[in-house]
């Protein structure tokens, strides 16, 4: 073989040099030519100009896993084992015509049978009258390197923790599979959110909280196929797609065998947990053709199944849909509402149980919507969450309060409480001190303020809140837990929680009341009396429900008996002037 145009020389050299001079400066630059190619880490092969192979270095035929005297002669493409189509091959020495020059990918089994990637540089090489004499092609092993970015475009994609997909895989994958539905399919969208999980990593660590959350992705994993698709989008909260053509009664029945599935003890350790899940249903194409829309709709069922469904499970509606519309017209109108001065507060007064006392009054928002008439909180104040000012609505409440007290104790010299509601999301945002300065500000002390919030809200977050609610009461306001009797209520925490009295629920007063409610009636007032602890009953609607209340020790009552919610001029007539 012919190796003269492969040596390395000076130009100079050439011309300079005698016959043996020139011979010998070749045996020289071929020796060490061989012997590179004997030592790098790189796959070279020499080829003639059909693509025969004339000569490998070791590190070629390790990578091919094939000797030298296999490799010779051989055509290059039937090293590969045909594992590329001929149109492959044909493509590449077309490029290589055109350009002398070609790269890209190359596979073939190992013995293993293992897929194996390498990357090839195909070069020309022509004499002086511009023909291909040979081609030089470089090899390098390129599977770990596909391995690797096989693996960060997994981490891309997927829980880290799971190995379910993550919400960018879920909203790109969606976008591909609606489009190849056959007629009569749709798709079921499961929002999935667990319940009772929490407690498990605050009683248990993370750790242990960690396998859970593996062994029920797990089983959510098992109730897929191939063309479905389990996401985890939250900490506790996965997305489930389901393809067919499933009517509804048969997909509540698979979702509740899955709420069975998920209900089955997980063990880690010596440890038997066991945690359930709420399950809100979106359908494409019957409810929206994007997956945001889907996943809201699918949220809204959830949280209606989490609070009513007596089986955790809700498929979403045209009730649901009108009430998530009304929400998002609501939340549109927020900004506008606040510089339009469309908020406004009414007072009710809460009175000692004898009814001689007015022990503080509670300020109520209302908004004076011009086109839906007046709401109340429980109508908009998701959508203030939904438009982010939830922490200025509460801001506003406070200096509006706070302007009334004062022009109270000014001018009828009232030395009482205003109470103010709070959901208890606004205490996430609440930075204190700057709060009791705006108090201030406004010529009243803090310590004229009694705080109620939701004591759902608050039984659930009382570790992250604590530390805020022991704030406010070293600055002198009371707080008080709202509701209690409806939603979730935890006598432990009861016990620890940084308060000064509660609210009984109106519901635990209703005309309907049963021995039971009586029963926890008075058993709040004698654990609350027990903990010197306040009660203040709402809902008083009856002088049989006060009766009720005085005979068993209830400190204060607030009522449409004893006063409704009014104005601040028509409270003014029914407290003061009057007298």
């Amino acid at each position: 073989m012919d190796h003269s145009n492969l040596l390395w020389a000076a130009p100079t050299a050439w011309h300079q040099a005698s016959g043996d001079r020139l011979r010998e400066l070749a045996a020289k630059s071929l020796n060490l030519t061989r012997q590179i190619m004997q030592y790098i880490r790189e796959g070279i092969v020499i080829m003639d100009a059909r693509g025969r192979v004339l000569e490998v270095n070791p590190a070629f035929c390790d990578l091919c896993e094939l000797d030298e005297a296999q490799l010779h002669n051989q055509h290059i493409t039937n090293i590969n084992g045909n594992l590329h189509r001929r149109r492959y091959y044909r493509d590449i020495w077309q490029r290589l015509q055109q350009q002398e020059h070609w790269q890209g990918e190359v596979q073939h089994y190992n013995r293993q049978g293992e897929l194996v990637t390498h990357w090839l540089m195909l070069s020309l090489v022509k004499n002086s009258q511009g023909r291909v004499e040979h081609i030089i092609g470089v090899l390098n092993d390129v599977s770990q390197l596909r391995q690797s970015e096989e693996r960060l475009s997994f981490l891309a994609h997927h829980d880290a923790l799971t190995g379910a997909a993550n919400r960018t895989f879920l909203l790109s994958w969606f976008g591909k599979l609606k489009t190849t539905l056959v007629k009569n399919e749709r798709l079921a969208l499961l929002f999935i959110d667990l319940d009772r999980f929490k407690p498990i990593n605050d009683n248990f660590g993370h750790g242990v909280g960690d396998q859970v959350l593996k062994e029920l992705a797990r089983r959510l994993q098992t109730q897929v196929d191939a063309n479905e698709l389990v996401a985890r989008i939250g900490g506790d909260e996965f997305v489930m797609i389901w393809r067919g053509t499933l009517s509804h009664d048969r997909l509540l029945s698979k979702a509740e065998q899955l709420l069975g599935q998920l209900k089955v003890p997980v063990r880690v350790g010596n440890y038997e947990l066991t945690v359930g899940a709420s399950i809100g249903i979106s359908f494409y194409p019957e409810h929206g053709e994007d997956i945001e829309s889907l996943l809201r709709y699918a949220d809204t069922a959830m949280y209606q199944a989490k609070r009513y469904s007596p089986n955790n499970i809700c498929l979403f509606d045209q009730v649901q849909h009108a009430q998530l519309q009304a929400q998002q017209r609501l939340t549109t109108d927020f900004q506008q509402a606040i510089a339009d001065k469309q908020f406004y507060l009414q007072y009710q007064p809460m009175l000692s149980c004898d009814g001689t006392e007015l022990l503080s009054i509670e300020a109520l928002l209302r908004w004076q919507h011009p086109e839906l008439g007046v709401l109340y909180p429980d109508q908009f104040l998701s959508a203030a969450s939904a438009a982010g000012s939830l922490y200025l609505l509460a801001e506003w409440v406070f200096i509006e309060a706070a302007q009334q007290l004062r022009d109270w104790q000014q001018r009828w010299h009232w030395q009482g409480s205003i109470s103010i509601n709070l959901s208890g999301l606004e205490l996430e945002q609440l930075k204190v001190e700057p709060m009791m300065a705006l108090l201030q500000q406004q010529g009243v002390n803090p310590g004229d303020f009694i705080l109620e919030l939701c004591s759902d809200y608050l039984m659930r977050r009382s570790e992250s809140l604590s530390e805020v609610l022991e704030k406010l009461r070293a600055a002198g306001i009371q707080v008080y837990l709202n509701n209690v009797g409806r939603g979730r209520f935890n006598f432990g925490k009861f016990n620890q929680l940084p308060i000064d009295g509660i609210k009984l629920d109106r519901s635990l007063l209703s005309a309907q009341s049963s021995v039971f409610e009586q029963s926890v009636v008075r058993s709040l007032l004698l654990l609350s009396d027990a903990l010197n602890i306040k009660v203040v009953a709402c809902g008083v609607e009856t002088h049989e429900q006060w009766q009720f209340l005085r005979q068993h020790g209830c400190h204060g009552v607030q009522g449409r008996l004893l006063a409704p919610p009014m104005r601040a001029t028509e409270l003014e007539a029914h407290l003061w002037t009057a007298s």
